[in-house]
């Protein structure tokens, strides 16, 4: 069968289908895709659509950190988070993929607004993604069953700013329903957008206030992704800037002075080459490359 706007049918049986969303207790019984499916790591990041100037600069700093640590990021293409959080990735030239509970076709992407901004995705190597096919028009009880594809695409769920009765909950408990990580970033108790997560956080998400939060979480709990992460990502400047400064074990306070930046930003590169395998934390802020690297 012929789709318009090159959109294709991937069937859950396709070796192209997402292996995690393989596995919840209702997948799809196929995808209709536009764009490019890539075989990387990535996390969900969903959020309130009245989100504040606290959520849209913990968005962007998260993300800009996320993707450089060669991380995708899976959303909704919805107002608010989920818009902040596509925007940071292609800002930050990372890959990102949108899932709508619509149709995926020029007729029917919604919200209209972010028509331009789901070009944006497709012109920068990313996916827009849905289980309804072309023509499929907005209805409310669509996006609850998109929200299972958003908890169940990725191995982590970050949400970033959420009302006590936001969609983003329903991403978040049907992510823990499949035993996947969430975290999120907790905001004032007096914020109506903050009490969603922080309630989370009261239940036992993990608390999210960096990038770094993100990767401990994933190193820890799905070593197969760092692994795949470890064997594709090439090194940033920054990071060959500080590890070219490692010779045998050094502490972090002189390491930092010898590369030219603070404490604060060499301990989030270190975390980056921690995660990717070229370096190994020996206790006492002392650092060294790991032996597996030495030779690269």
């Amino acid at each position: 069968m012929t789709f318009p706007d090159n959109i294709q049918y991937i069937p859950i049986d396709d070796p192209r289908y997402p292996p995690l969303l393989r596995q919840i207790s209702d997948p799809p019984k196929g995808l209709y895709v536009r764009g490019t499916l890539l075989d990387v790591p990535c996390i969900s990041v969903v959020g309130t659509r009245r989100c504040t100037s606290y959520g849209k600069r913990a968005t962007q700093e998260i993300i800009r950190d996320l993707v450089s640590s060669g991380l995708g990021i899976v959303s909704g293409l919805a107002l608010g988070i989920d818009a902040e959080a596509h925007k940071a990735t292609l800002d930050a030239g990372g890959y990102t993929i949108a899932i709508l509970g619509t149709g995926i076709d020029e007729a029917t992407i919604y919200p209209r607004e972010h028509l331009k901004l789901a070009h944006q995705i497709l012109e920068n190597g990313g996916a827009l993604v849905s289980e309804n096919p072309p023509r499929s028009p907005s209805f409310k009880h669509a996006f609850p069953r998109r929200n299972r594809l958003i908890a169940g695409w990725t191995p982590a769920t970050l949400v970033i700013e959420a009302g006590e009765n936001s969609g983003s909950l329903i991403t978040a408990k049907l992510a823990l329903e499949y035993n996947r990580e969430v975290l999120a970033i907790p905001g004032s108790i007096w914020s109506d957008v903050s009490m969603g997560c922080n309630r989370l956080l009261s239940l036992g998400a993990s608390v999210c206030t960096s990038s770094q939060d993100v990767i401990k979480s994933l190193k820890l709990d799905r070593p197969e992704l760092i692994s795949q992460v470890r064997a594709s990502l090439p090194l940033t400047a920054e990071e060959s800037n500080l590890l070219s400064h490692i010779n045998g074990h050094i502490h972090i306070d002189d390491l930092a002075t010898q590369a030219g930046l603070n404490s604060a930003t060499a301990s989030a590169h270190l975390s980056l080459l921690e995660m990717k395998g070229y370096v190994a934390q020996l206790g006492g802020q002392f650092w060294s490359k790991t032996t597996s690297r030495l030779h690269r």
